[in-house]
């Protein structure tokens, strides 16, 4: 008995030696701890893991090439690109922005997770863990605005290049304060990194933030495709959403015919049973949705009210994938 009792015990002290802890940092190893997003990462998930390593220890990196939008917030805040980490099977991962397998690089093993730091809803298949994982997830407009709660928390002071990338992350992901997922909670953080990074004007710096994410022209329809990108798992069908927030969606519509060949080819190699995209115009605040055949149209007439004008459904007021298109998407996926 004494023996049995001394092998729990034993079991106890090293899986509370090993835990992530996100209220004492002090208490974790972070030798080999990266921090990423999902895969096509946009501004909230490089913005996030940057922060993370700078509160917790370890390294920010991103999962493929960042974007225009991402670039230039780096060159504004005059901040550290991560590095672009091709290889995670021989490192701790905590991830941010993001809890879905079907987001995840292919070379990070679950069992290797021992964080997650996000505002999505867990559903369709998130990442499946035997292991007990710190996990903080919150319905804000960005996992940026959580990292600055948790810095804020632990009274950090953040350098102005991580304050104004932070400040990029939350602007970013509630696209200035106009997506139907911001919350006061971001409008406060907000403020509180602006005054850390010394910027007056956060509209203003964030509409040059749209101004560089909306210049596609020199793009092409494959790279736009994927560029904001998602792959989610709705009642056991594979299903891709991408989505390219523009100030010129025009210029975006006029190429419908190129974004149709780049679909078709996208989603027989990817063999997904779905494949959606968004041109969501931010000036008139209106995502234009595009599908490719009989079945995608199906659950697109079922999930949404709209008018088809030269073959985009068009939808007034949807700006959002997280919390207009993707939930949508799901019900009517999920009701055939």
């Amino acid at each position: 008995m004494k023996m049995n009792k001394l092998l729990v015990l034993m079991v106890l002290a090293s899986s509370s030696a090993t835990a992530f802890e996100l209220s004492v940092p002090s208490q974790n190893n972070t030798d080999n701890l990266v921090w990423t997003g999902h895969l096509s990462p946009d501004t909230d998930t490089m913005t996030s893991a940057i922060l993370a390593a700078y509160i917790y220890g370890g390294t920010a990196v991103v999962p493929e090439a960042i974007n225009p939008e991402s670039q230039f917030v780096l060159e504004y805040c005059q901040a550290v690109a991560p590095i672009q980490l091709n290889d995670f099977s021989q490192k701790a991962v905590g991830l941010v922005d993001f809890n879905q397998k079907t987001q995840l690089h292919k070379s990070i093993n679950e069992s290797s997770i021992v964080a997650i730091i996000d505002h999505h809803a867990i559903g369709g298949k998130p990442v499946n863990m035997s292991q007990v994982a710190a996990i903080d997830i919150r319905a804000w407009g960005s996992a940026a605005t959580i990292l600055a709660d948790r810095a804020e928390s632990l009274n950090l002071q953040l350098p102005k290049s991580v304050a104004c990338t932070t400040l990029a992350g939350i602007l970013s992901d509630t696209v200035v304060f106009q997506s139907a997922t911001t919350t006061q909670y971001d409008h406060t953080y907000a403020e509180k990194m602006a005054l850390q990074a010394g910027i007056k004007d956060v509209e203003a710096f964030g509409q040059k933030m749209l101004e560089a994410k909306s210049d596609l022209s020199h793009v092409s329809a494959e790279d736009i495709l994927t560029m904001d990108y998602k792959n989610f798992e709705f009642g056991g069908k594979k299903v891709g959403i991408g989505v390219a927030e523009t100030l010129t969606a025009q210029q975006l519509l006029d190429r419908r015919d190129e974004f149709v060949t780049a679909m078709k080819s996208y989603k027989e190699a990817n063999q997904l049973d779905h494949l959606f995209f968004s041109v969501t115009d931010t000036k008139n605040k209106r995502a234009n949705l595009l599908w490719i055949d009989a079945a995608d149209l199906s659950v697109a007439t079922l999930a949404f009210d709209g008018d088809v004008k030269e073959g985009w459904l068009s939808l007034d007021g949807v700006t959002s994938r997280k919390r207009q298109i993707g939930p949508a998407i799901q019900q009517a996926i999920e009701a055939e």
